[in-house]
């Protein structure tokens, strides 16, 4: 469901408007072919009680909250961040990553885990090496970077390096 909203709706014939909503029962029935025994109630079911909000359903629309890679247009609201916040990457980007900051690289927003066990489970989907970045967002939020609320992961757009440490490497 992830692929389908955020990275390629029109390869299964999803259209999807400028907010990123798409037919519920379309993208039901993509799924459907691949597993048989999903339906529009255990997908409407799965959306509402998931502790992780990365859906979001309107009526008979769905879409996914954050991690866009096409264009859509989502209304994050912006928030005070905690004193710290993480990141989750692999080794071979630390090194740029402490010369430029945080990009959002393929995405429209830099992702931020709210928890160092979170980071390290995104860390480990990026690759063997895990490195976990403690990121001071209450500072830079003083400092005028905006940090937007996307549900079970904080966001902003372009993170300074001056904000960024190493927390911890998993070798």
């Amino acid at each position: 469901m992830s692929y389908l909203l955020r990275h390629n709706p029109s390869r299964y014939g999803i259209e999807i408007d400028e907010y990123g909503y798409a037919e519920l029962d379309r993208v039901v029935s993509i799924i459907r072919k691949r597993f048989p025994f999903i339906d529009r109630e255990f997908i409407v079911n799965l959306v509402e009680k998931s502790s992780k909000k990365r859906f979001q359903i309107k009526g008979d629309k769905i879409r996914a909250l954050y991690g866009h890679s096409i264009e859509v247009e989502i209304n994050y609201p912006t928030i005070t961040p905690p004193q710290i916040l993480y990141h989750g990457t692999n080794v071979t980007s630390l090194g740029s990553i402490l010369k430029e900051g945080l990009k959002p690289m393929r995405r429209k927003k830099v992702h931020l885990s709210k928890s160092l066990e979170e980071a390290v489970r995104v860390g480990k989907r990026k690759g063997l090496f895990v490195v976990v970045l403690k990121i001071e967002a209450k500072r830079a939020y003083e400092k005028g970077i905006k940090f937007y609320d996307g549900g079970d992961v904080v966001l902003v757009d372009y993170l300074p390096p001056e904000f960024i440490s190493v927390h911890r490497i998993d070798l």
